[in-house]
């Protein structure tokens, strides 16, 4: 099962430019397929500050995420660079995940948008919403590509889906949401098997590396 790495900035004002061009240049560095993104539409703007997600894909196994991790520590550069990035910010933070279904066939070439959503499995029902969500992909005709993941259960606490819809456009995410989401068959059975509706928030791909361990998987 495939795996990628998180990092998440909240930079400070005035730090956005600065923040973004550090980030491109780690993820360039770790040689894995990765990308940039900054928030453009988020859940809440009163609630949210400006998001900087890095992604870093690649890791067919747990095992590799350790090797990368324990080669970043050896590296002299690696906190100190870590550090520099993370001084600029108000809050920062890393996380793992799985990818558990993506589209099939290749990756969009060149994303433009992201749009994620979080969704929350009603008790019990994680398994039959990811199969659900899992179908609802394969029969979508929309120019998107998805993303199903979550965080490593026995890494982390929580169940909360990822569902990561990249496009080309704005208006092929609205159309997606118009034709292939609003009015769906499948939308009344998502709703019996979620808690709550989900927390959903758009950001621009600002950069996008193929890497030496090139995979879809560095979409999320």
């Amino acid at each position: 099962m495939p795996y990628f790495i998180n990092t998440w900035s909240i930079p400070k004002p005035g730090n956005l430019q600065q923040v973004l061009s550090q980030q491109k240049m780690i993820l360039a560095a770790s040689g894995h397929s990765s990308n940039l993104t900054v928030t453009l539409s988020p859940p809440s703007p009163l609630a949210h500050s400006t998001l900087v997600i890095g992604t870093i894909g690649g890791f067919e196994s747990l095992a590799d995420v350790e090797v990368f991790d324990d080669r970043f520590f050896k590296d002299p550069d690696g906190l100190p660079i870590f550090d520099g990035v993370n001084s600029l910010c108000s809050h920062s933070n890393i996380s793992i995940s799985e990818v558990l279904h993506t589209s099939s066939g290749e990756p969009l070439a060149d994303p433009k948008f992201v749009k994620r959503d979080f969704i929350t499995p009603a008790p019990g029902a994680l398994l039959d919403l990811v199969s659900e969500l899992k179908h609802w992909s394969e029969e979508a005709q929309a120019p998107i590509f998805w993303v199903i993941s979550r965080g490593v259960p026995g890494l982390s606490s929580s169940d909360v889906l990822r569902v990561s819809h990249f496009a080309a456009s704005l208006q092929d995410l609205e159309d997606f949401n118009s034709n292939e989401i609003r009015g769906n068959p499948r939308l009344k059975r998502f709703g019996e098997l979620v808690s709550g509706p989900p927390r959903r928030g758009t950001s621009r791909v600002v950069s996008v590396n193929r890497g030496e361990n090139s995979s879809s998987h560095g979409q999320d």
